[in-house]
């Protein structure tokens, strides 16, 4: 998988998005790795449905998003099977696709998964997860 962000650390989940957006607790942390960061298509549909769910106008929320100048990675068919792993997670911890789509893609590319949600934090088959708050779930 070839990226265009140099030496990417991190893929953001919808929470981090969207605290930047909105100005959220630890949206300073989001904004520091912006530039070394991607995320996946997935979460960036998701991130787009709950701010426009939140109030937003919906090309406000696009040009918000495009303006981040965030490299989406496509979901692809290496990804869909990637992913297999972490299918039971989806019913034991509540896990939502977007959410699956981040932990698959930080495993794949080796890096960090940039999250609120705490429960993450607990063993997720290897993948090292960066909270940009505590305290809080997603």
């Amino acid at each position: 998988m070839k990226l265009k962000t140099e030496q990417p650390q991190y893929v953001l989940d919808s929470s981090a998005v969207i605290a930047l957006v909105r100005r959220e607790q630890g949206w300073e942390k989001v904004q520091a790795a912006l530039e070394h960061s991607v995320i996946s298509a997935i979460s960036l549909t998701e991130s787009m449905t709950k701010l426009i769910r939140q109030g937003g106008e919906p090309r406000l929320v696009e040009r918000l998003l495009r303006a981040l100048d965030l490299e989406a990675i496509p979901w692809d068919e290496e990804l869909a099977w990637a992913s297999r792993g972490l299918f039971p997670l989806a019913w034991t911890n509540g896990l939502s696709l977007a959410d699956r789509a981040c932990l698959t893609l930080a495993r794949q590319l080796d890096l960090a998964a940039m999250t609120a949600a705490a429960e993450w934090k607990k063993p997720t088959h290897g993948i090292r997860v960066c909270l940009f708050r505590e305290g809080r779930r997603k």
